[in-house]
């Protein structure tokens, strides 16, 4: 296998990004160019910096409809769809969609094997009560933190007592597939699906980020990379629910890649 180089992975990247775009407007899916592409595209018009992947969301529906046609519409071998649920080995609770041609180690050979990928995440109806919004963050976190008891054995612990008692959950949630939290954290993602809701949140990844529907009530294009990509016509909204002051660049001790992997070319 041949390491790719930075530039060699933000190409692959660009390459999905186009496939999955194309894709989407062939068969009337809304996406949209998503959290640091998103930033990315308004602060830079392409890449954050220090950033190296690229993101995209969806609303429930979108999300669904493009995860049950993309296997049976797309007929470039190249591209594959990777999700729980037609995957039950996948780790994670929304989609990606993977180059075929790559291989891509997290955080390296002894972690999680996929290929170059993009993120497509999904969000879901959000209770306006803001009581009820934090408890369905908090069970999302409970199901995210019994899975990593489960999937790694040594994590670090301010105590030794706090340590033993992880280890011994570890190995007592031996017996209950990974499937299992990962498929609990879509279930409670979807806990509002069928109500009318002024809402929507991210469930199904780490932030705890909300923002009224209105944002997609239309979309527009963005400049990424010389390219031009659908965004929320309320994308100013959207980028302040995640990062506040987005036009603000972070300290230059912040200005880094929080992802650590190994990408190849397949031979």
């Amino acid at each position: 296998m041949k390491k790719m180089t930075l530039d060699e992975l933000k190409a692959a990247q660009l390459d999905i990004l186009d496939f999955v775009a194309q894709f989407c407007e062939d068969n009337s899916i809304h996406y949209w160019i998503d959290c640091g592409t998103l930033l990315g595209a308004i602060r830079h018009k392409g890449y954050i910096p220090w950033d190296d992947d690229i993101d995209i969301g969806m609303l429930r529906d979108d999300y669904d409809r493009f995860i049950s046609v993309f296997p049976k519409k797309n007929l470039n071998s190249r591209y594959k769809l990777s999700c729980l649920e037609i995957d039950k080995a996948f780790h994670v609770a929304f989609a990606k969609i993977l180059d075929t041609r790559t291989v891509l180690y997290e955080p390296d050979e002894n972690g999680f094997k996929t290929g170059v990928n993009i993120d497509v995440f999904v969000y879901d109806n959000a209770p306006d009560d803001d009581t009820e919004l934090q408890k369905q963050f908090e069970r999302r976190d409970l199901y995210k933190k019994l899975y990593l008891i489960k999937t790694t054995k040594h994590l670090p612990e301010k105590t030794s007592v706090t340590k033993c008692l992880k280890i011994l959950l570890h190995y007592c949630l031996a017996v209950i597939p990974n499937s299992y939290f990962i498929g609990k954290i879509i279930q409670n993602s979807k806990k509002y699906m069928n109500v009318s809701t002024n809402r929507v949140g991210n469930f199904t990844s780490e932030t705890r980020q909300v923002c009224s529907k209105n944002v997609f009530q239309s979309f527009t294009v963005a400049e990424f990379e010389g390219r031009k990509y659908r965004v929320p016509a309320g994308y100013d909204e959207w980028l302040r629910s995640f990062y506040g002051d987005y036009m603000k660049l972070p300290p230059i001790e912040k200005q880094v890649s929080h992802h650590r992997f190994k990408a190849y070319y397949l031979d």
